[in-house]
């Protein structure tokens, strides 16, 4: 987990590890930005307790403003990470939240040993898509029915 890693604040954004606490935080905030595919409290939970995860909580104005999860995974071609989930509160839009807490995350799959880092988005998240491409992620291809029956995923990869 994220035990020995300190808070760290950039312009006036508070970036830290997420605990067991930031949970009910989390899920609130996952069903304001997402419909069906948004994760339950529970897996929320799992995921931040998953001794592979790392996850980061933004606070603003001692706030919650936004949360990441990834984790890293190992295949054939060795140790690369997953982003499962980003969410930043509306209210807290357009102040590059997301992208530090896109940087904080992928710095420490780097640290970790990734060598990739891949993610999944809705096809029509057009915004999420362009925040993705600004950080280096590039389109790998169209997984259909990924979310639900006619609701399809771009995966998108980045080279760590």
């Amino acid at each position: 987990m994220m035990a020995g890693h300190q808070s760290q604040d950039v312009n006036g954004i508070l970036i830290r590890p997420a605990r067991e606490g930031d949970v009910e935080s989390m899920y609130a905030l996952e069903q304001m930005c997402f419909d069906m595919e948004a994760f339950s409290a529970g897996q929320l939970q799992y995921l931040i307790n998953t001794k592979t995860a790392y996850s980061f909580v933004a606070e603003c104005d001692g706030a919650f403003a936004g949360f990441i999860i990834g984790l890293t995974n190992r295949n054939r071609f060795g140790k690369y990470g997953r982003i499962y989930t980003l969410d930043v509160d509306d209210r807290f839009r357009r102040r590059g939240i997301a992208t530090i807490l896109l940087k904080t995350l992928m710095e420490r799959l780097r640290q970790a040993g990734c060598a990739n880092c891949f993610l999944e988005v809705k096809v029509d998240n057009d915004k999420a898509i362009t925040l993705y491409e600004k950080m280096g992620f590039e389109r790998s291809r169209i997984v259909p029915n990924y979310y639900s029956e006619g609701v399809h995923a771009l995966k998108m990869k980045k080279t760590l």
